[in-house]
């Protein structure tokens, strides 16, 4: 019982930590943006990682959609 209520609250734990988590991430060099689980987003070095909450807020900063993934 104790290690089925431990796999509850680790999963609850999970889909919080993926609720809160930026949905949109842009590449400061190139200025596209990707949502987070694009193969292009995963690939982008930290020192040039940009996280943003929203779309708009990607494209009021400058940024680009991603031909691929189509944010």
């Amino acid at each position: 019982m104790k290690k089925f209520l431990a796999l509850i609250v680790a999963a609850i734990v999970l889909m919080t930590a993926h609720v809160l988590a930026a949905n949109y991430v842009g590449n400061a060099n190139s200025k596209k943006f990707h949502y987070a689980n694009c193969t292009y987003a995963q690939k982008i070095k930290a020192s040039n990682r940009v996280e943003f909450s929203s779309r708009e807020e990607a494209v009021s900063r400058g940024y680009v959609p991603c031909k691929k993934c189509s944010p």
